[in-house]
């Protein structure tokens, strides 16, 4: 009995002293290659990468050491990075159908890589592919640049219109490839369907930070020229005037197209549509512009004043 109190006592004491102790945290990166997400819309289609990001961590060469040459890789680490498109796209001029795809890249020499896309997307980075069993292959020609990159990165350094330029970048190599998507069918107004809106208004704007910066009342004049029903608009978070064109969306809505050197170069990303009314005679007598979404917000309203 006087041995196991002994020994009682013992262990209590112990207790005491290791729940006395400090704490230490164990620290340290449990994942080597963070997984990330890029998603891009361009004229509607979205385009989406998921991929885990290596890092260098001091090994060098990346590409041709790292990511040898004469071998196919997916660019990325762990399950194999995907590309998903919503609508049909081009690749450097090679079609990519609507679909999700594991992405990989044949490294065949230094200055000539192919990127393949394969339908089977939801894969391990090994075994890897061969080029015969890749259902799209991509030439591309990877090429060094000045800012060097710790960690493998997708990006899109040029987004405009209905084309974009998507690259792939680590250390100070880069491959860009050309991206193309189905540009939007614009139906414009010919200048009969343009006449009734044709006309001054006196137009109060509501201040919707940081959409807009200006509020009050305001003279708008639609006018129809060089094909276009548009007008010039200086309200906006902006301090120069867009010179919007206005195209139909239904029966007496349109939305603005910002036109740049007399072309149509920017929707705005459909933030903001034009309801009209029309009076009796079919003339438009006044008109609510809004910013669609939950609540569907108003942000001017004009009444014709000519």
């Amino acid at each position: 009995m006087k041995q196991s109190h002994a020994l009682a006592v013992s262990l209590a004491a112990i207790a005491v002293l290791v729940i006395g102790l400090p704490s230490r945290t164990a620290t340290g990166q449990i994942v080597a290659s963070e997984r990330s997400t890029l998603s891009q819309t361009i004229d509607g289609t979205v385009i989406t990468i998921d991929y885990s990001r290596p890092s260098r961590r001091g090994r060098a060469p990346l590409f041709g050491g790292v990511m040898p040459y004469g071998e196919i890789i997916t660019p990325g680490a762990n399950m194999a990075t995907t590309l998903e498109v919503s609508k049909d796209i081009t690749i450097n001029e090679v079609a990519v159908p609507t679909g999700k795809y594991s992405v990989w890249v044949s490294f065949d020499a230094p200055d000539a890589w192919r990127v393949g896309l394969d339908e089977t997307w939801q894969r391990f980075h090994g075994p890897h592919p061969t080029a015969d069993e890749l259902e799209i292959l991509i030439p591309v020609s990877p090429h060094e640049v000045s800012a060097e990159l710790e960690t493998l990165t997708f990006q899109f350094p040029s987004v405009v219109a209905d084309d974009a330029v998507l690259r792939l970048q680590w250390g100070a190599t880069a491959a860009d490839m050309s991206v193309r998507v189905q540009p939007t069918p614009m139906e414009n107004l010919s200048a009969a369907d343009a006449r009734p809106y044709v006309g001054k208004y006196l137009v109060d704007v509501v201040k919707i930070p940081p959409f807009t910066i200006y509020e009050g009342p305001v003279e708008v004049e639609f006018v129809y020229e060089n094909g276009f029903l548009h007008s010039w608009m200086d309200i906006g978070p902006y301090s120069d005037p867009h010179d919007l064109a206005f195209f139909p969306k239904v029966d007496q809505v349109l939305y603005p197209v910002e036109l740049i050197n007399g072309e149509p170069a920017n929707n705005f990303g459909g933030m903001v549509y034009f309801e009209f009314t029309k009076d009796d005679s079919g003339k438009v007598d006044s008109f609510e512009a809004r910013l669609p979404g939950a609540e569907d917000t108003l942000w001017m309203s004009g009444t014709r004043i000519d």
